[in-house]
């Protein structure tokens, strides 16, 4: 059996008018090393499990798994979980929106094992307000943590052992900032990558919308919260390692 180098996690919740297009663009963007797509779908009430399906019959060579949740779960959650059934080295965080384009996953792809991270960043054409609360949050963590990081919450790739060694189990918007602070305090490496996503319009309205929800918005207060802790914990341990 050939060895997977990538497990590509693609999170999905009502995606039906989208997915196929992800899939597509891994497809075209990803074709000179191994991968497996792990499609984890948060209880979806639409057709996104028939377009999957679709696809994965239509595209028997490609190594496609799909996991239900019965009820929605959060995406935090479904980020730590599926990294526990991936059989790559590397893990990457792929949303199901079909906002990244082929040439942009094989741009962050192609930069697989110049470090333990690699970390895409945009230069956000997202309205407005939508803006300015990814915005703020990218300044409150590298103020916590004297980080210097253009971008948290994008596609992402990472060593999987150091995700499943993590693991916090969250459900919340902010795990992956919870992720990359806790890599950085062990020293683990990065490179940063500008991408330029498509965003569609409709979309990003609904993104806007979950962004709001008061579990969401709590769920990000809490990995902030989570963040200072152990950001304090690490300067009060170097601290004494002087004294």
């Amino acid at each position: 059996m050939k060895e997977i180098i990538l497990s590509i996690f693609v999170p999905c919740f009502n995606e039906e008018n989208y997915i196929t297009n992800t899939l597509n663009n891994i497809k075209e963007g990803i074709q000179t090393i191994s991968y497996e797509i792990l499609v984890a779908d948060d209880a979806s009430t639409d057709k996104t499990i028939e377009m999957i399906e679709k696809f994965k019959k239509s595209n028997p060579n490609i190594n496609i798994k799909i996991f239900r949740n019965k009820k929605n779960r959060g995406l935090g959650y479904n980020f730590w979980a599926t990294a526990h059934k991936a059989l790559g080295k590397y893990y990457f965080f792929l949303t199901g929106d079909g906002g990244t384009p082929s040439n942009e996953i094989k741009k962050v792809v192609n930069n697989i094992g110049k470090a333990d991270m690699i970390l895409s960043y945009y230069i956000d054409s997202r309205k407005v307000f939508r803006r300015t609360l990814s915005k703020i949050f990218v300044i409150v963590i590298n103020l916590i943590t004297s980080n210097n990081i253009k971008y948290y919450n994008n596609c992402n790739i990472y060593l999987l052992e150091n995700v499943k060694l993590y693991s916090r189990k969250g459900s919340g918007f902010g795990f992956q900032a919870e992720l990359i602070t806790e890599q950085i305090r062990q020293k683990k490496t990065y490179i940063e990558i500008e991408m330029k996503p498509s965003f569609a319009s409709q979309k990003e309205l609904s993104e806007t919308s979950q962004a709001l929800k008061l579990h969401n918005i709590l769920s990000v207060i809490q990995s902030i919260i989570l963040i200072f802790l152990k950001q304090i914990a690490y300067v009060i341990k170097k601290i004494k390692l002087l004294v």
